[in-house]
């Protein structure tokens, strides 16, 4: 009876570590570090794992393929997700991020068309490239993505070295109820790495894990990746001083007319110990906010947590 009850136990899981695969950036890995910010970032947020320059605050990151499944190589053509869970005192607070600076579409109403049409073929679960390359056509704001996409920015072989974009706009509020609109960048402080189309093929042959595998093995190694967390502000006063809209997701802010400001330093420096448990189901959603960040007028933000939260639920993820 002892032997029949453990071999259940041994199979039940087994049974909890298959979880239901993500609607999108179903490939990812996960891996624990530390923010510590440079300077108080007070007068603009009162959040509180920015307002002190002595605070560390525990981070989760989630690097990630928008496309593609489980098993597919890590140097296929595809935009990367970079999400970061702080876990402040406060509580949880979800940045999303991509290594493209603007998005795909920017409007709302449009999610479910994007999803659509990138999801696989109903009948045969393959990728439909007529279907996603006819929603790109009939959507002229991707061009600016695609763009980026198939630059060699779309092909990488090493977490180590992407840049991570918010693209979409938040507010940052002061205890005083200032109102800042931000965007947020990490800058990886060894530099942006990429690799032309044809390595990106060999490698998706030779050893399709490659970015999986140099981000642990450099934790191992105790060479711990690092980020700067760069932002751009712009007050509410100013919020028409500007020839383009603050909420175009679409868009990138210009870098001359809306500098970055460089506001702190991620570590990531653990790497967990189950990988079902604590990466394949965590979850991530702009919903996920603090005191002194809240959505700004960009619509898209809510549609994206609304397809977050009921995928979150779906796969009895954690977040």
């Amino acid at each position: 009876m002892m032997t029949d009850f453990l071999l259940m136990d041994y199979l039940s899981k087994l049974n909890d570590n298959t979880v239901k695969e993500r609607l999108m950036h179903a490939k990812g890995i996960g891996v624990y570090g530390t923010f510590r910010p440079y300077m108080s970032m007070k007068d603009y947020t009162k959040a509180d794992f920015l307002k002190d320059a002595e605070t560390v605050t525990p981070v989760f990151v989630r690097f990630s393929k928008q496309s593609g499944r489980r098993g597919s190589p890590d140097t296929e053509r595809s935009v990367k997700g970079f999400s970061t869970k702080f876990f402040t005192k406060e509580g949880h607070y979800d940045l999303i991020c991509s290594n493209m600076p603007m998005f795909f579409i920017n409007e709302a109403k449009k999610m479910p068309q994007f999803i659509k049409a990138f999801a696989p073929r109903q009948d045969t679960d393959l990728t439909d490239n007529e279907s996603i390359w006819r929603f790109l056509a009939e959507n002229p704001e991707a061009a600016n993505i695609i763009t980026w996409l198939y630059s060699d920015r779309g092909t990488t072989k090493s977490y180590r070295h992407i840049e991570g974009y918010s693209v979409n706009t938040y507010q940052w509020v002061n205890a005083d109820g200032d109102v800042h609109f931000v965007r947020y960048r990490w800058i990886p402080t060894g530099g942006v790495k990429e690799i032309s189309r044809n390595e990106a093929e060999f490698l998706a042959g030779f050893d399709p894990d490659i970015a999986s595998k140099d981000l642990y093995e450099s934790i191992e190694d105790g060479q711990y990746p690092e980020y700067e967390l760069a932002v751009q502000l712009v007050s509410e006063g100013h919020r028409d001083y500007y020839d383009f809209d603050l909420f175009d997701c679409a868009i990138e802010w210009p870098e001359k007319e809306i500098p970055y400001v460089v506001t702190g330093k991620m570590i990531l420096n653990k790497i967990p110990k189950d990988f079902y448990e604590e990466v394949e189901k965590s979850s991530f959603s702009p919903s996920g906010l603090v005191s002194g960040i809240t959505f700004s007028e960009d619509r898209l933000l809510e549609v994206i947590s609304f397809v977050c939260n009921i995928e979150a639920r779906s796969r009895g993820a954690w977040g």
